[in-house]
């Protein structure tokens, strides 16, 4: 029957009471790593809920009972098989665990019940008295309540014993006295055997003086019988040797394992890698110093200098227009905050005498002062993500528009703000390559792990505006943004040559502002960071480091492998993993930032252009009857807002509906429709740019 293998990762953390990294694999058997804290489950698709529960619980009595001990290096136990010691060991952790979760009681009688009925351990056809002691404690101690074992008083009391033990000390020494004793019967048996040999010996010499000859037939019948009395004397399937020390029920146990195992590929763990700021990211002075010098070149040449200004006028004429919306985004803020702060406030009695009530004693036991306490609002930090991608240059002035208004929003609220364009084609402003490739494996990490998501080289988040920066340096920025962002959508200005557009890596730059979340954090000390995203398609299909150990030559080989669809993304820290593919990787990064780091929150501003309602939909939505209903939504009211386990709010944008200008542009000879289409265009980008506007003062608030 088919298994819900992150519930039962969920049940391991729950019954070890730490957050123990589980892993399901394409392994015979579970193990656990006592130094690492990694449990592995095997991929049991033909097992039963009862065998997983108790596999589950047997392995996680080995995490909290089960030392962290390498006894086989001491003098005193390093003779002691193994086996024995799993034996015992075994036997003392499952009372551990039926002892301090009782309902497991039930779990380990029902599975060892199902594995002993499908023969499990081999013995349907063997005589279990004949086994070895260690074989028949085993036994005793996982089906014993289906098979009838008899044992000597030396080996009840080994059964005494181990039921007692406490501690892994005792287990030690009682694995030891076992193979002692075990040692004694393989010498009684060999005395025993060299007793009976020379005695044959001795009826052999007294047969030689007879000279009858045996026939033909007497010989058949004396190896036929010979056959059967072997046959008969040794029921067992296994062939009983006291001197091995191995454990033939447990060798044969891990055999049956085989047959719940039902194949197909192995899980893949991959997790988020911590990236090393210093190289991923382009600092705001090197992005301003760049454009600087770029646009005042550009200025020199009188054509040039003609479009440039008429751009930047373009640019203050927004600035001044955006003045009422920047201020209805404040004015919603502050009315959600407050509403937030007095939802929050508590009022108390001083305990001192309203002196002014007093006089209503007699009906009003409410004659005490009070005292309201309205706590602080949460301090707040936003992390923006512009898309820096070719697919942006028709649209980028008006995203630029949306992201100015929000920049001024911040500036008027006093939020701390960066924001970061992500981009793959602005490396050489740090660098002295000149071509990507001299990048591609550059690590952009802080320490470089097999299984971490892999980031390119030549990926880069410049730092194009900031709340460090002054209010001049600031304004002089955005106007470069805004003449680079015409000069992609057509005009006659040269755009900067190492800030150009690229790709989109979007998923790198979700992986990065993981640990730019906690840097600002750290040093603005807020508790509380939305990061925005503004992008107009998905990132790339994401890679992981990965290592391959030749065994001919033992070398390790570094490289990168792409995520197949059993693929689990991991955070180590929480121990919480999510099932991911090409699709989904983008909002199961996100679910793993906002699990790792409390206090974040992620906006997204998709902008849609023809025919990407339908792909938005797959991505974010439910399918193709959710794709009918968002396109209603869009056409009704401008825009569609979501809420996502992933991103908090997700906006999806038609690319017409970015134009934030609300100015009612008409000819003086304009007809009556016209005049009427006018204000209607007017309005609708209106109400569009304060329903977002309004969702996302709320959000943040």
């Amino acid at each position: 029957m088919g298994i819900n293998i992150e519930i039962k990762g969920t049940l391991a953390r729950l019954l070890a009471t730490e957050n123990l990294i589980v892993e399901h694999k394409n392994v015979e058997t579970a193990m656990f790593d006592v130094e690492r804290r990694v449990l592995t489950l095997p991929q049991w698709n033909r097992a039963s809920e009862t065998v997983y529960d108790m596999l589950v619980a047997h392995e996680v009595g080995h995490a909290l009972f089960t030392p962290q001990r390498n006894w086989i290096c001491e003098k005193e136990y390093f003779r002691v098989p193994p086996d024995y010691v799993n034996v015992v060991e075994d036997a003392r952790i499952e009372k551990l665990m039926k002892r301090r979760f009782r309902g497991l009681t039930k779990d380990f009688y029902n599975g060892y019940c199902e594995l002993n009925q499908q023969d499990f351990f081999m013995i349907d056809t063997a005589d279990v008295n004949k086994l070895k002691p260690i074989d028949k404690i085993n036994l005793y101690f996982k089906v014993g309540n289906f098979v009838d074992i008899e044992f000597t008083d030396e080996e009840n009391e080994f059964i005494t014993r181990i039921s007692q033990a406490e501690d892994f000390e005792e287990v030690l020494i009682i694995a030891r006295d076992i193979q002692a004793y075990t040692k004694q019967l393989s010498e009684k048996k060999k005395a025993e055997q060299k007793q009976q040999q020379q005695q044959q010996e001795g009826m052999q010499g007294n047969a030689q003086s007879d000279t009858v000859e045996p026939t033909e037939s007497d010989v058949d019948g004396d190896e036929e019988n010979d056959t059967e009395e072997d046959s008969n004397g040794a029921e067992s399937d296994f062939d009983v040797d006291y001197d091995d020390e191995t454990s033939d029920t447990q060798q044969a146990f891990g055999d049956s394992q085989k047959r719940l195992n039902g194949g197909g590929s192995d899980t893949n763990y991959v997790q988020l890698p911590d990236a090393d700021l210093s190289k991923v990211v382009v600092d705001f002075d090197t992005i301003f110093q760049h454009l600087s010098e770029h646009y005042a070149t550009v200025q020199e040449e009188d054509q040039r200098y003609y479009v440039y200004d008429h751009v930047a006028c373009e640019y203050q004429q927004f600035k001044r227009d955006a003045a009422k919306e920047v201020n209805y985004l404040v004015k919603e803020f502050e009315m959600k905050k407050s509403a937030d702060n007095y939802a929050r406030a508590t009022t108390s009695r001083t305990g001192v005498l309203n002196t002014s009530k007093l006089h209503t004693y007699k009906y009003n036991e409410d004659l005490f002062k009070k005292v309201t306490t309205i706590p602080d609002g949460k301090n707040h930090g936003l992390v923006f993500l512009l898309d820096w991608s070719g697919s942006m240059s028709n649209i980028l002035t008006d995203t630029m528009k949306q992201l100015f208004q929000l920049v001024w929003f911040c500036r008027k609220v006093n939020i701390p703000f960066d924001v970061y364009a992500f981009t793959n084609d602005s490396w050489s402003l740090d660098t002295n390559a000149s071509h990507s490739y001299e990048v591609y494996d550059q690590n952009l990490v802080k320490e470089w792990r097999a299984g971490d998501i892999a980031i390119d080289g030549s990926f880069r988040l410049v730092n194009i505006l900031s709340s460090k920066c002054k209010a001049r340096q600031t304004d002089e920025m955005m106007q470069y943004l805004y003449v680079a962002a015409k000069s992609f959508g057509g005009q006659y200005i040269p755009y900067p040559p190492k800030f150009t557009l690229s790709g989109t890596p979007l998923n790198e730059a979700i992986i990065a502002s993981k640990d730019i979340v906690k840097d600002m954090m750290c040093k603005n000390k807020i508790q509380k960071v939305n990061v925005i995203c503004l992008t107009d398609g998905e990132g790339y299909s994401p890679s992981y480091n990965r290592e391959r150990k030749y065994e001919h030559s033992g070398e390790v080989n570094r490289g990168r492998s792409r995520l197949g669809y059993n693929s689990m993304l991991r955070n180590p820290r929480t121990c919480r993993t999510w099932k991911v593919d090409e699709f989904t990787f983008t909002n199961k990064v996100v679910e793993c930032v906002k699990d790792d780091i409390p206090g974040v929150s992620f906006i997204g501003f998709r902008i849609l252009g023809r025919g990407d309602i339908r792909s938005f939909a797959s991505y974010f939505g439910d399918g193709e009857t959710d794709s009918i209903t968002m396109q209603s939504t869009i056409k009704r009211q401008g825009s569609i807002c979501m809420k996502l386990d992933s991103f908090d709010l997700m906006f999806g944008i038609p690319q017409s509906g970015l134009n934030v200008d609300s100015d009612l542009n008409v000819s003086e000879d304009a007809s009556k429709r016209e005049v009427s289409s006018a204000f209607r265009k007017m309005f609708k980008g209106k109400k569009t740019n304060k329903f977002v506007l309004q969702q996302f003062a709320n959000q943040i608030a």
